[in-house]
């Protein structure tokens, strides 16, 4: 298992990164659920989840 944190560029959040090279593959891609900007593409190689543990800022949001 690894884990990591990863901050949204657009507004600010942070979440932790958890990846299991076992259990079923994750395809796809993952936005930030405050303002939508993808923070990463999946290739299916592994089980990837994310975990909001920083509210974004609110000048973040506001700014679009």
């Amino acid at each position: 298992m690894k884990k990591g944190d990863v901050t949204c560029s657009a507004c600010g959040a942070g979440f932790r990164r958890l990846e299991l090279a076992s259990g079923p593959a994750t395809h796809g891609e993952y936005r930030c659920p405050t303002c939508g900007e993808i923070l990463e593409k999946f290739d299916g190689n592994a089980f990837v989840a994310y975990r909001l543990t920083i509210q974004p800022s609110i000048r973040g949001v506001r700014d679009d």
